[in-house]
């Protein structure tokens, strides 16, 4: 009898399955959701057949970002695929928007070595916070776009309401360049681009077109001036009640070099293909910015960036020593491999 009971339980052990709920404003049939289901292959190939299974809330089913941040800290959602940013504003962490600020990197390839080579602090500083971070993932360049004029130079961006994400570092930014910046959570923006409340916003051209944002504008500008990272992140509550042979699968360690560039190529290649489509079609007039008009941009935030530096807090001036370091540190390593 004993021995039946034994081996029930083993078999019972054998066939529990780890169910998580995975939220984002990401959209659906997106290169995110496409890299997400790369990390989910990983993890169940290394957990075993049918021992984790994800059940995804995308395109804001469950909230804005800082909503699904919160829910995550709180243990009630599972694993969330968000902005850096997002989760900034839901940890009221503004050190983490060191990645964010404007004009700071050049090239994908920049971003990519900073990143990486940070992966370890962010780990750290996020953990401490109550969210396990597994995997780096990439939004991409934001750009300018706007249903009423061009935005060539800071000076076409006076007058304008543009929709600014909840934190300071939009918010400011775009005081400085003197438009009226208008916090609003990623599900509502498509509305508030309906009815007018804004003239227009700043996102990447992969997520703008998924959400239907591109469609409610006519000129948008590659001004490529803020790079925003994304991530994956586990809930530590959920993480620290699942078995060890679980975790070790979530983290997917020896692989997250290869999911990232994987992810990072997804979104990279359907930024192009949209790019020459929208151009295609025509709806959209898309502008390229000159080298000396990107530059009057920043100029135009030079004297905003003290403002910008000390919204990221005591914590963030030690971040953005660390990042600035690893910035000159590949660009020396560009330099003489030349």
């Amino acid at each position: 009898m004993r021995i039946a009971i034994g081996l029930a339980v083993v078999c019972l052990s054998a066939l529990a399955q780890t169910k998580l709920r995975v939220g984002s404003t990401i959209p659906y049939d997106s290169p995110w959701e496409e890299a997400f289901d790369t990390y989910v292959k990983a993890v169940q190939e290394k957990a075993g057949p049918g021992k984790v299974t994800f059940r995804k809330f995308l395109s804001g089913q469950l909230g804005g970002e800082v909503e699904i941040v919160r829910s995550l800290r709180m243990g009630t959602l599972d694993i969330g695929i968000l902005s850096v940013g997002g989760i900034a504003e839901g940890l009221s962490m503004p050190e983490l928007l060191v990645l964010e600020m404007p004009f700071l990197f050049e090239s994908d390839e920049e971003v990519d070595y900073v990143m990486d080579a940070l992966f370890e602090e962010f780990r750290r500083r996020l953990e401490a916070k109550g969210l396990v971070l597994v995997l780096w993932g990439v939004n991409g360049w934001r750009n300018f776009g706007c249903a009423a004029r061009p935005i060539l130079s800071p000076a076409d961006l006076k007058g304008l309401k543009m929709r600014a994400q909840e934190t300071p570092i939009y918010i400011e930014m775009y005081k400085a360049l003197g438009a009226t910046p208008v916090p609003i959570a990623t599900p509502e923006v498509l509305m508030a681009l309906k009815n007018r409340m804004v003239d227009g916003f700043d996102q990447t051209v992969v997520f703008a077109v998924s959400t239907g944002w591109m469609g409610q504008i006519k000129h948008y500008t590659l001004s490529r001036h803020i790079f925003q990272p994304g991530a994956i992140v586990i809930s530590k509550k959920t993480f620290d009640r699942l078995p060890p042979d679980i975790q070790k699968a979530l983290l997917v360690a020896d692989k997250r070099a290869v999911i990232q560039a994987a992810g990072r190529k997804l979104v990279r290649d359907e930024e192009q293909s949209i790019l020459a489509s929208i151009e295609k079609e025509g709806n959209v007039q898309f502008y390229r910015l000159t080298p000396q008009q990107r530059e009057t941009f920043r100029k135009a935030l030079q004297a905003a960036m003290p403002r910008l530096e000390a919204a990221l807090g005591p914590e963030g001036k030690v971040l953005m020593a660390q990042v600035r370091n690893k910035v000159m540190e590949f660009r020396k390593k560009k330099a003489v491999s030349k």
